[in-house]
């Protein structure tokens, strides 16, 4: 059951995605009304996203992989640097979330070829497999892949905040 509701948070995060690429490709006044509240977007996701992870392995006893680990590690820094400041005053905490969100996005990359093409690629070494699969929700949403969307909203988040300040300092010259 629980894996259920966070694979449905997924895919509502995946549309909220493809809605929020829209606005901003369109460049859509909407994209402004995001970005005012896009540091509460972040904490919400990313809070959450730690929180189920702890749930995943302290509750129901999945193991994570070393490359859960490495995405779990931007994560929980995304979280915790979502509680200690706010993103929209801060021009270097919204460049340390794109960094850590694109560290993580790197590895859930890997994390989701390793576990979508069949080559038998177990590159975590000792300890629990890459290979195994706890969740399969709506016949794509794993765990690779739950961490591969928050990360990349973490990513979008940042661009589009990153970008709202270069153009808004460009036009206060």
């Amino acid at each position: 059951m629980f894996s259920t509701l966070v694979g449905l948070g997924v895919v509502l995060l995946q549309a909220a995605i493809v809605v929020f690429l829209a606005l901003w490709i369109s460049k859509s006044p909407l994209i402004q009304k995001v970005q005012e509240k896009a540091h509460i977007l972040l904490a919400v996701i990313f809070i959450g996203s730690a929180l189920g992870s702890l749930i995943y392995e302290y509750s129901l006893g999945f193991e994570p992989c070393l490359l859960c680990w490495y995405q779990r590690i931007a994560i929980f820094g995304i979280a915790i640097l979502s509680l200690t400041s706010d993103i929209r005053k801060s021009a270097v905490m919204q460049k340390q979330i794109l960094l850590f969100s694109l560290l993580g996005l790197g590895v859930a990359i890997l994390h989701n070829y390793i576990d979508l093409v069949p080559s038998g690629l177990d590159i975590c070494g000792t300890g629990p497999s890459c290979l195994k699969r706890y969740v399969f929700e709506f016949g794509y949403i794993t765990i690779p892949m739950m961490s591969f969307t928050v990360l990349l909203a973490g990513v979008l988040l940042s661009l589009s905040f990153l970008r709202k300040n270069k153009e808004s300092s460009s036009s206060l010259r």
